[in-house]
């Protein structure tokens, strides 16, 4: 009995601190950080590559979108590889490079890949093109805000940075499936900025990520690429920035069947990350291997696990004197700490403008979000055991 109830204050522990125990934590050490001084005259070349398969909906206005940034033209290029598009994602690219002269700058390049061989492919030949000592990978779909480059690029001054997250936000906030995906990638700003005050941040996002070329490769093998290239990063010695101030734009899925396909891609693609740096993680050696990625990463990995031995728990002990104090104390320290967190994430999101952005979900929203994550976890789980997994791309059409 006294073993049964040691597990069960150890799992309810574990879920609380996944879900507002950990983002509560950042939050605070968020609000705590000084700003950092940067160097707006540190300008290096920059390389841009852009993935793209079948992407002829989006990729002129992506283009056009990079080519407008506010950086000096002659310091940075765009690479669009094309991965075996059989649409006419080429044609429209190869129309563009024509027409921008091939001494205007930034320079515009195309590289084509007769078979498509994924993302992670993709970045790597789009690289062994680069000129740019600092390579960015963003998405064909996304639209940066025109300062990025010059809220980015600073940070590399320091020789200890290797690697520069922006800000992933949702372009289309008031779709009720976007919705959810909105106010977690708000709870994601949250973290991150309290990991990279801290330490170094978790991971940076496959939309808007640079990184100092001479030190990792994008893995072939790995679904989630821009996770395994922030853990080279780490490994290599390096810490990772969050600039919230370095806004990609993109849409989120606005159906059921292309958020499951993202959610499980990014979640298979996650446990491959763990078992292949497990040596990292198992013999931790610094605050990003013992506590920032096992919390923001490790935990939802286990967490419907996690979530379900509390009621088998419970039918196991059979005994409300047990179940009913353990049931109310867990919620009430829930309830707590994500009234805490609110209240942080609030603080922290306070100066930005609003504008176009759609309030917190309802709880039975975010309740959904959970439940529905939860279940694709376990899919992810299924999939990676089985081998059910491809690098190649699975687009999500609603998101373009």
């Amino acid at each position: 009995m006294v073993i049964i109830i040691i597990l069960l204050c150890i799992f309810s522990f574990l879920v609380i601190w996944q879900f507002v125990g950990y983002p509560s934590l950042m939050g605070f050490i968020a609000l705590r950080e000084n700003p950092k001084k940067k160097d707006s005259s540190y300008e290096p070349y920059v390389s841009i590559i852009v993935p793209a398969l079948n992407e002829e909906k989006v990729i002129k206005k992506r283009i056009e979108n990079l080519l407008q940034l506010d950086y000096p033209g002659e310091k940075y290029e765009i690479i669009v590889v094309d991965d075996g598009s059989t649409d006419n994602t080429y044609q429209i690219v190869e129309g563009l490079v024509k027409k921008h002269e091939a001494n205007s700058e930034p320079r515009l390049k195309l590289v084509k890949v007769m078979k498509r061989k994924g993302k992670a492919a993709a970045i790597n030949l789009g690289k062994q093109h680069a000129q740019g000592d600092i390579i960015l990978v963003t998405d064909a779909n996304s639209l940066f805000n025109r300062n990025v480059l010059k809220e980015m690029m600073p940070y590399f001054e320091d020789p200890n940075i290797g690697a520069v997250g922006g800000r992933y936000v949702v372009s289309n906030p008031e779709n009720k499936l976007a919705s959810s995906e909105s106010f977690y990638w708000d709870l994601e700003y949250v973290m991150l900025r309290g990991e990279s005050a801290l330490q170094s941040a978790c991971f940076f996002n496959g939309s808007i990520n640079a990184w100092r070329g001479n030190i990792i490769e994008a893995d072939t093998k790995v679904l989630s690429e821009d996770l395994d290239m922030a853990i080279q990063v780490r490994r290599a010695g390096y810490r990772i920035q969050y600039e919230p101030e370095a806004v990609a734009n993109e849409p989120g899925a606005t159906t059921s069947v292309d958020q499951i396909k993202q959610r499980k891609r990014t979640a298979i693609g996650t446990l491959q990350c763990m078992f292949k740096h497990r040596a990292y993680f198992l013999l931790p050696r610094d605050l990003y291997s013992l506590l920032i990625f096992p919390s923001h990463k490790g935990l939802a990995m286990v967490s419907p696990f996690t979530l379900s031995a509390i009621p088998i728990l419970y039918i196991i002990v059979h005994d409300s004197t047990i179940i009913i104090p353990h049931l109310v104390a867990t919620i009430l320290a829930f309830v707590l700490m994500f009234g805490i967190l609110m209240l942080l994430k609030a603080r922290l999101m306070k100066p930005e403008k609003k504008t176009g952005r759609a309030s917190m979900p309802s709880i039975f929203k975010i309740t959904y979000y959970v439940l529905l994550n939860e279940y694709i976890i376990l899919l992810a789980w299924r999939d990676f055991l089985f081998g059910r997994h491809s690098v190649l791309w699975e687009k999500a059409e609603s998101t373009r």
